[in-house]
């Protein structure tokens, strides 16, 4: 089977037009009607059907069709591996990630993997979760960092693990733990609504009867940092993911404190688009799948 023959049948589909396909490869309609045949003589099928609406496939052309997406999006990336290996150049692997696992998981994480993937370059960028899931499902972005999971026909889901959020206070806070009815008393610094934990925050506290509206929010911020540096100076208190609060708990900048047995849990997962094939993509996603969360900060 000629992968060219492929494209044009591919292409005819996706516009649903002769002329559109030939547009598109620089070719003329004569050419790719030529390709079409060619390739349902390989196959022994008939592929396509003509109306007056535009052309549609069969049945087997609709099964070919689906195939051909995969076929064209591996070879793509044969054709540039190729490239790379003859050419010995560095290759690159995109990662999107929410801002906590980017910014307090995943450093140490890449650390390893490019100790021991020297040949492969890394470019992380943080998104809150819908964008990475939309630039993965997309194929602009290699691997998504998530919180939660998200499964379709062509993304699939690598659970991290269960984490945990605390209540948190400054350092020299006193009261290390509280009643849920003096929470109303404080000034609260809270992760901003775009991010997917705050939705959690909100459903863990309505499980506890308490409205997260009723509390005092002094601010929203989609930045951690920014929110840690309140609550350290003394100003209110937070909710945040332990990854992000560690190195505070550590140095006793910030302390946790127990609000009547209220827990808050999530977890964290790798996404990637499966229909798209990827060397550097592969060995990331079976180092993470060897180690899990092993290298996490």
């Amino acid at each position: 089977m000629n992968i060219e023959n492929l494209r044009a049948f591919y292409k005819t589909v996706y516009y649903k037009s002769i002329s559109s396909a030939a547009r598109e490869l620089y070719l003329s309609q004569p050419a790719i009607s030529q390709q079409i045949k060619a390739l349902e003589k390989d196959l022994k099928a008939t592929l396509l059907k003509r109306t007056n609406r535009g052309v549609f496939p069969t049945p087997a052309g609709e099964l070919v069709y689906q195939y051909a997406e995969r076929i064209l999006n591996l070879y793509h990336n044969m054709v540039k591996d190729l490239e790379c290996c003859e050419n010995n150049c560095i290759n690159r692997l995109t990662i999107s990630a929410c801002p906590t696992i980017g910014q307090y998981a995943l450093p140490c994480t890449l650390h390893e993997f490019k100790r021991r993937y020297k040949n492969i370059t890394v470019h992380v960028e943080h998104n809150f979760t819908p964008e990475v899931i939309y630039n993965v499902k997309e194929g602009g972005i290699d691997i998504g960092f998530i919180e939660g999971c998200y499964v379709d026909e062509n993304i699939s889901c690598i659970p991290l693990g269960d984490f945990k959020m605390h209540f948190v206070a400054s350092g020299n806070w006193e009261e290390k733990s509280l009643s849920k009815n003096k929470l109303l008393r404080y000034n609260f610094f809270i992760i901003h609504r775009k991010c997917a934990l705050r939705k959690i925050i909100e459903e863990t506290l309505l499980a506890h009867e308490i409205d997260i509206k009723k509390l005092k929010i002094e601010m929203e911020s989609p930045s951690i940092e920014s929110i840690k540096s309140s609550v350290a100076a003394g100003h209110g208190l937070s909710i945040l993911p332990y990854i992000a609060i560690k190195k505070e708990l550590y140095t006793k900048t910030l302390s946790i404190v127990e609000v009547e047995g209220i827990e808050f849990n999530y977890s964290y997962s790798l996404i990637y688009n499966k229909k798209i094939y990827k060397k550097s993509k592969m060995d990331f996603i079976d180092f993470i799948k060897n180690n899990g969360k092993d290298f996490f900060c």
